[in-house]
């Protein structure tokens, strides 16, 4: 068999079981997740079924983003499956191919599925995912307090029935509760300016904001009036600052770099931000390490009850692949470890390991 008809055979058969595993467990989330949407709908006055299906399209490509690596494992554990059961691999070995070379198509796919996640279709699904939160969070009855980070500094919003406040700082000292080079700009239930406030320093302390040496503006006095402190009734806290900022999740690769500067600049944590960048970066070696494993697990000789062992060594992969994932982010979020080595660690560890494993059945 020529090497170009071997590569499109095992590359046509990869991409039914991978496309197949992905389509049935696709359905699946997004059937679960719909009737989670179908919940929150009926908790607001507006909610209608067509609300709910809008959140759950929405919400479709990051749910289906989030799958793929346990799909590549599973589908790929499959197919290898399949072509060991009807001896197809035993004739390709005898042949004299080694098993890098049955790798090869399955490998590709992976590492090209893979840049084209993080290129591509992950831009997308966060976007998508972005405009579903702020969906959400337009039809919740909760106050109307936006956060957001641009390369001026941090911008609040807050809106009640008093009016709004808008407010412009350079820089957050979250240790302190402190927000430096603060500008607030004050207007009335029917958006009428009202007065702007200058000071060096804000102390958020409870349910107020004080300014220390504020400077008064209003409409009607044009000339600045001083006072020692200027305290603002606010909803927001330190812990909101640090909190209500975009969400990585909502934020493709080609976003973070950019933020993160603006966010480390402002003075906000940024650990989130570093793990989902390299957790993006780390994603074509994420997919390749889960084919080795599955080759690793399905390219031995079947015997009696092989199956079922099969079954419970995949998922026992899987699980702990989860677990170390789990234990990597929480280590870099904490601040524990650094970012990159706690992104990269668990699709790094599983490619050495699977690696290993192919090498001791290639050899013998």
């Amino acid at each position: 068999m020529p090497p170009e008809t071997l590569f499109k055979y095992i590359a046509m058969r990869a991409i039914f079981g991978i496309g197949g595993l992905l389509l049935i467990l696709a359905s699946l989330v997004l059937l679960i997740d719909l009737i989670e949407n179908l919940r929150f709908v009926g908790k607001i006055p507006d909610g209608s079924f067509g609300l709910a299906v809008s959140l759950t399209l929405l919400r479709a490509p990051a749910l289906t983003q989030a799958l793929i690596p346990f799909v590549f494992l599973f589908g790929s554990i499959w197919m290898f499956y399949q072509l060991n059961r009807r001896s197809e691999l035993s004739v390709m070995r005898s042949a004299g191919l080694s098993i890098w070379r049955l790798l090869g198509p399955a490998a590709f796919i992976a590492a090209l599925v893979g840049v084209l996640i993080i290129t591509v279709f992950d831009p997308m699904s966060s976007t998508l995912l972005s405009y579903a939160e702020q969906v959400k969070t337009r039809t919740q009855d909760k106050p109307n307090d936006i956060v957001q980070l641009f390369e001026d500094g941090i911008w609040l919003r807050q809106r009640d029935a008093a009016g709004q406040i808008i407010v412009n700082a350079k820089n957050l000292d979250a240790d302190n509760g402190t927000l430096e080079q603060v500008t607030i700009w004050r207007f009335g239930p029917e958006n009428v300016f009202l007065e702007r406030i200058d000071a060096d320093q804000a102390v958020m302390s409870g349910a107020t904001m004080e300014m220390r040496d504020a400077r008064l503006t209003s409409i009607s006095n044009q000339q600045q009036l001083r006072t020692p402190v200027y305290a603002i009734n606010t909803a927001l806290t330190v812990n909101d600052l640090r909190e209500r900022v975009v969400p990585p999740e909502t934020m493709s690769l080609w976003q973070l770099p950019r933020y993160i500067l603006m966010a480390e600049a402002a003075g906000l944590p940024t650990a989130r931000y570093h793990i989902r960048f390299h957790d993006l970066s780390s994603t074509p070696l994420k997919l390749l390490a889960m084919v080795l494993i599955a080759a690793a697990f399905s390219l031995r000789p079947t015997r009696l009850g092989g199956a079922l062992q099969l079954m419970a060594a995949s998922v026992g992969a899987g699980f702990l692949l989860y677990i170390l994932s789990e234990i990597s982010t929480a280590l870099g979020e904490s601040g524990l470890a650094p970012a990159a080595l706690a992104a990269w660690t668990p699709a790094v560890v599983a490619t050495l390991a699977a690696i290993t494993a192919l090498l001791h059945m290639e050899e013998g």
